[in-house]
């Protein structure tokens, strides 16, 4: 189970943040009409942050991960204890691959079909009575809805063995994002119902929140280019990026609106939770 975390830990801090840059940038907002302003001060975030925990509920068999390891999107970061789970999934398994019925199924049918065609050889010859031949038909009819069956039988093993897997997925983790692991909330051997076992962050790309005057609502739109540079001693990590988010909606007390930008981040190198200062191009002041 995965839970975006719209506000959690690092939403909180964000919206702190946002709410300490607003008179930051209703300051700026004066200076941005005498053509001072350099940049507006931003806030570095992780693109996305998110718990995870597991769609059943059960004891925690292992955790694979610890905070602050890398995670890579597929990786299995904790299970469940699931050898009922693991046992059902053998069985079906086994059942799916059984061969014989259909073998057995399929001999009896031919056996039938050829029985049948020596006596309708027969019968046409006039050497046996019409009831031998119509219990060789039956006979036939019955063989081949037996092989029929049995190939049923096989196609529905296999449907149960994809529940029973599907079973079992769910009594293990896997990391919906690459980036790294912010908190690890259980341990190994507690009982977990809905709680969350981890909390992951993604930080390449970034996501650069920016408060700007309403001055400027209209000339700043998506896929504009903007300069980053972070907070020191970051500073000359700065980089391009890019406009995804323009608000619709203006904050009457500060005389802004948000801006929200994608800046790539290789390697990790930049940190979230970070200050910034943003420069958009071909913005005059």
């Amino acid at each position: 189970m995965i839970k975006t975390a719209g506000f959690s830990r690092p939403g909180k801090r964000l919206a702190r943040a946002v709410m300490c840059l607003a008179a930051a940038c209703t300051s700026a907002a004066g200076v941005a009409q005498t053509g001072d302003a350099q940049g507006f001060d931003c806030l570095i975030e992780p693109w996305a942050a998110v718990d995870v925990s597991f769609a059943d509920h059960g004891i925690i068999s292992f955790i694979n991960v610890e905070a602050g390891d890398s995670v890579k999107k597929g990786d299995v970061l904790a299970g469940l204890d699931s050898g009922v789970e693991a046992a059902s999934v053998e069985l079906r398994k086994f059942k799916a691959n059984l061969s014989e019925e259909i073998s057995a199924a399929d001999a009896t049918r031919a056996f039938s079909e050829r029985n049948l065609q020596r006596l309708e050889d027969l019968y046409k010859s006039k050497a046996i009575p019409f009831h031998k031949l119509d219990e060789a038909q039956t006979d036939t009819t019955v063989a081949r809805n037996r092989a029929r069956q049995a190939r049923d039988n096989q196609e529905l093993a296999k449907l149960e063995l994809k529940m029973a897997e599907q079973v079992l997925e769910r009594r293990s983790i896997r990391s919906p994002i690459d980036g790294f692991v912010v908190e690890r909330h259980k341990s190994v051997g507690e009982y977990l119902e809905e709680e969350p076992v981890l909390s992951l962050a993604q930080i390449d790309p970034l996501r650069v929140h920016v408060l700007v005057p309403v001055a400027l609502y209209g000339r700043i739109h998506k896929d504009m280019q903007a300069q980053v540079t972070p907070e020191a001693p970051l500073q000359e990590h700065r980089g391009k990026a890019r406009v995804v988010i323009v608000d619709r909606n203006v904050d009457v007390a500060s005389g802004t609106f948000g801006v929200q930008l994608e800046l790539d981040n290789p390697g990790g190198a930049i940190p979230g939770g970070l200050k910034c200062s943003v420069n958009f191009d071909d913005l005059k002041l």
